[in-house]
């Protein structure tokens, strides 16, 4: 029984995602053959080629052709003729200049040379927008993919989505290049890992060509996206002829374990918890859910991964000091999902410990630290023994506005290595704040800030607007 998971496109090139490198860890340790793919860093590495951006230069050149011999244009059309017209144009030489973009993007010495970096981001951002220009009304750049239809909210639009070659640019991809680079015979069952919104019609177009391509296959889905809408795919089983087997909710590791167990002995999917499955033409959630103690979970592995692809100059490694919010009380966050209610954080020792393996095996010292809030109390530990053993990482971290937070913690965070923290402010207004249950209040923000910054750490603060009051 081997197992292929895949993270599928669209989520931000510069780093793996954590979900895949967990779960292959968890199902190593408990004796399963599993391998991972990023198809995400595949998917750009592909669409940021000579190939495939002349595919999309034909593609426009088409529709603009169409576009030109109609007797009448609609406002829209007029529009839509326009953008062809300019990125027609240009578009020799963005795809000339693409590869050395990339090139610059990977490359310490290049990438921190800001001219050179200024002029590979905009042929970056160039290259994408042909991509999109050809696809409209779908749109693709580095922080987002929209079908531009509102398919990623229903079922039935999903179903048309994941079959428009004219406006999906992965079916072509999936299709023609990355499903004929695995040997698919070799595996049983494929889990993809769908965690945001711009990856569902990516994720869904790849999980419906494996289903037809390879009935051989058990295809599994996961992750929030999922755990959030799971009552809404209640009563729909064509969602499961069209794309799956099942679908792990919440935490996948235990869930992925007995799946495999139950597949493997032939036993019912009715016995694996947190799964969603068809018992005959019935969508059926199973009731037992389980959520595991952090530290019960190995830490990640990010081996199968191609850590030199990413559009990054060095390697970044994403880790976890904590799994869960240790607040958990904001009444806008839908985090809750993706790791259920539990929280759980890794003991100082280990922490800095997988920090040194990870810094050695992948020859870097960048890090992210992607927890949904690290605690002060958390950080102050980690930064005074990463300080004790001369462990020189440079790192980000995403942290809540804590009112202890005082200058000898900004101090020693700066002193071990955190660079950038990134805080969720949300509102600087109290009353709101007191509506969303934040915790906090807007000196405290201010406070903390001024902190992190005296400190030398660069601040980025989250907000949002327009919270029904």
């Amino acid at each position: 029984m081997k197992t292929l998971l895949i993270f599928p496109a669209q989520w931000y090139p510069t780093q793996p995602y954590l979900s895949t490198p967990y779960l292959t860890s968890y199902l190593r340790a408990k004796g399963w053959e599993v391998d991972q793919r990023d198809f995400n860093i595949a998917s750009y590495d592909h669409f940021l080629s000579a190939p495939l951006l002349k595919n999309a230069e034909n593609l426009m050149a088409e529709k603009l052709k169409s576009l030109k011999s109609q007797g009448f244009l609609t406002i829209k059309e007029k529009s839509h003729l326009d953008v062809l017209s300019m990125g027609l144009k240009f578009s020799d030489r963005i795809i000339t200049g693409v590869e050395e973009a990339k090139s610059v993007l990977r490359t310490p010495e290049r990438f921190f040379d800001f001219p050179s970096y200024q002029q590979a981001d905009m042929v970056i951002k160039s290259a994408l927008k042909l991509v999109s220009d050809a696809h409209a009304p779908s749109v693709l750049s580095l922080s987002t993919f929209e079908s531009g239809t509102r398919a990623e909210e229903s079922t039935r639009k999903a179903h048309e989505t994941t079959r428009d070659k004219e406006t999906n640019p992965f079916i072509h991809l999936y299709k023609d290049i990355l499903i004929p680079g695995e040997n698919w015979q070799e595996y049983d069952v494929v889990g993809i890992s769908i965690i945001g919104i711009s990856q569902i019609i990516p994720g869904l177009t790849l999980a419906r060509l494996l289903k037809e391509q390879f009935p051989h296959l058990h295809i599994t889905l996961g992750g929030p996206i999922f755990s959030v809408n799971a009552e809404q795919l209640i009563g729909h089983p064509e969602f499961f002829d069209d794309f799956c087997h099942s679908i792990v909710t919440f935490e996948g590791e235990e869930p992925l374990h007995r799946l495999l167990t139950a597949l493997k002995a032939g036993d019912s999917l009715a016995t694996v918890p947190n799964l969603i499955h068809l018992d005959g033409r019935q969508v059926v959630h199973n009731k037992e859910r389980v959520e595991l103690r952090f530290e019960e979970i190995p830490g990640p592995t990010f081996d199968g991964l191609p850590m030199k692809n990413y559009l990054s100059p060095y390697p970044i490694i994403p880790v976890l000091q904590s799994r869960g919010c240790y607040w958990g009380k904001c009444t806008f966050c839908t985090h809750s999902f993706v790791y259920g209610h539990r929280y759980g954080k890794q003991k100082t020792q280990g922490m800095v410990d997988e920090l040194e393996a990870l810094m050695k095996k992948y020859n870097t010292k960048y890090f992210t630290f992607s927890d949904e809030a690290v605690s002060p109390h958390s950080l102050n530990d980690v930064s005074e023994l990463m300080i004790e053993r001369g462990v020189e990482i440079s790192s980000l971290a995403l942290l809540k506005f804590e009112k202890v937070m005082d200058e000898k913690l900004f101090a020693k965070m700066k002193k071990a290595g955190f660079k950038f923290l990134m805080f969720g402010l949300e509102s600087a207004n109290d009353r709101v704040l007191a509506l969303i249950d934040k915790g906090t209040t807007k000196e405290v923000e201010k406070d903390v800030l001024n902190k992190s910054h005296k400190a030398g750490i660069w601040n980025h603060s989250f907000l949002f607007f327009g919270f029904p009051t």
